[in-house]
């Protein structure tokens, strides 16, 4: 059997029949408050000790980070300081680059690039052994691809190169719709999995693990909640009943 990695959520572990798939590029989706970061948060703090983490934020200072994740009792300035963690601050790449037109051919003014932010997490696993990485969260990355062709060859180079760091990921992603109906974006044929977290219209939050390569998953969306300990899945409750 493959090694398995705790979520570090105890209910969702469950829905996966034990974790995640180490090695494996897990996409994480839902709109604005549904707690994708805090998801993402609690898998790198789980045996943090065991397993140093990588967090790329593409809009989260490293500040305010830091500080909200206190509120969970989350330190992860102590983990770096023990060379347990590193932060990295893409957020530059979200900046829409300025382009000239030279003989027809335009150029980009890119203050970061994908392969920028690939060297950069190579780089950072070296120093710290990392096992875990975030990278939160892909819709500024995808901003530089308007193209469906561009964008499939951005997410192939990028989960390939993570597959070959030999790191499992979680790799954050806006919805552009929030309820139960919704197209199918390019990046989760992509992944190795995909979670899926709703905010329903009576304020009840779903989680769905929508697709698992490799685990013998729950596929049915489960209520959570988000408190001071973080995020809690119900696995044992539906919100639909069959």
């Amino acid at each position: 059997m493959a090694d398995r990695i705790s979520s570090g959520i105890e209910g969702l572990d469950a829905l996966l029949d034990g974790g995640y798939l180490a090695g494996r590029n897990i996409l994480v989706i839902g709109g604005p408050g549904s707690g994708k970061s805090i998801l993402g948060t609690q898998f790198l703090v789980n045996n943090i000790d065991d397993e140093p983490s990588i967090y790329v934020s593409l809009d989260y200072s490293k500040k305010t980070f830091l500080d909200d994740m206190k509120n969970f009792g989350w330190d992860f300035e102590a983990f770096e300081k023990n060379k347990k963690f590193i932060f990295i601050d893409g957020s530059s790449i979200r900046k829409i680059p300025q382009t000239k037109s030279v003989d027809g051919v335009v150029y980009s003014e890119e203050n970061l690039s994908l392969e920028d932010i690939i060297d950069l997490i190579q780089l950072n696993i070296d120093k710290i052994g990392a096992k875990k990485l975030i990278l939160d969260d892909l819709t500024g990355l995808l901003f530089r691809y308007p193209s469906d062709a561009q964008r499939r060859s951005a997410m192939l180079h990028m989960f390939d190169a993570f597959s070959q760091m030999d790191i499992t990921s979680l790799v954050i992603s806006e919805a552009t719709m929030y309820d139960i109906e919704r197209t199918i974006n390019t990046e989760e044929f992509l992944s190795d999995g995909v979670i899926r977290m709703v905010m329903m219209k009576d304020g009840t939050r779903s989680i769905q693990v929508s697709k698992m390569r490799g685990v013998s998953s729950d596929n049915k969306p489960h209520p959570y909640t988000i408190s001071s300990d973080g995020i809690e899945v119900f696995a044992t409750e539906q919100i639909f009943s069959s």
